[in-house]
């Protein structure tokens, strides 16, 4: 923990005790001036003295720990459902910008245009993907978490060459082509977080399973190359699901920490 929120943490700790300043500090072996300075969060204390004014104050430290972490972690999955749905929405556009790149009459301003889909999806894809990356550490499942990583490296990685290969030109036989190929890449590392968001039915029930399922059989179908069609049209169903499931996920851990 870091200063202010340990100098707080402490001052509303000492209050519920109903103990003054003079009364921890006896308690601690240090002087007054100094908890003033720890309280108002001007300096950090060394371990030795922090443990001490924890173990004064009844509190177990690792639980305040835990407790700040689960915090901030809730605000990255709250952030993850939020943008799950923006990616959503942007999702149709990009289909849509994709499909446009090829036709004949095109406004000067398309390029911009299309830049600007394709880095707002991964923006919005990735603090999407962040929200499962903050799952995964709530509930221990380091597959989940680096699955969670690798999927924003590999949608940065499809969206930039996107971008890139608008300007030099090529055939749409060759861009549907590599997308193709980008659709297996998906699908490689689908497999791995469609394993750990599964997994999640232990703490969030069946709708992980379901997702967990969903998301499995569409990496599946990219994989294969040559069902990969089939894995977009699992996409949208995967996708909202997965919105829900932040959400759900959201909601007990808010409830959680106010319990």
């Amino acid at each position: 923990m870091k200063q202010p929120e340990l100098g707080q943490t402490i001052l509303r700790l000492r209050k519920e005790k109903k103990l003054t300043q003079e009364e921890l500090v006896e308690r601690c072996n240090i002087n007054v001036r100094t908890l003033q300075r720890i309280e108002s969060g001007e300096v950090t204390p060394r371990d030795f003295t922090l443990k001490s004014l924890f173990s004064a104050l009844d509190f177990d430290i690792d639980q305040i720990e835990k407790t700040l972490a689960n915090k901030k972690d809730k605000r990255w999955i709250r952030l993850g459902w939020i943008f799950g749905i923006v990616y959503f929405i942007l999702g149709l556009a990009e289909f849509i910008v994709d499909i446009a790149r090829f036709d004949d009459d095109l406004p000067y301003f398309f390029p911009f245009t299309y830049t600007l889909v394709k880095m707002l999806c991964l923006i919005s894809f990735a603090f999407f993907m962040m929200g499962f990356a903050s799952l995964g550490r709530v509930y221990t499942q380091a597959v989940l978490r680096i699955g969670a990583f690798i999927m924003i490296g590999v949608m940065g990685i499809i969206e930039v060459y996107d971008i890139i290969s608008l300007f030099p030109g090529i055939t749409e036989e060759e861009f549907w082509a590599i997308k193709g190929i980008e659709a297996v890449m998906s699908g490689a590392v689908g497999l791995a977080f469609a394993y750990g968001i599964f997994h999640l039915h232990v703490h969030l029930g069946v709708i992980a399973k379901v997702a967990g399922i969903l998301e499995f059989a569409m990496a599946a179908f990219f994989l294969s190359f040559i069902f990969a069609v089939v894995g977009l049209f699992i996409l949208v169903p995967v996708t909202v699901i997965e919105i829900v499931l932040l959400y759900q996920a959201h909601d007990k851990l808010q409830t959680s920490l106010e319990s």
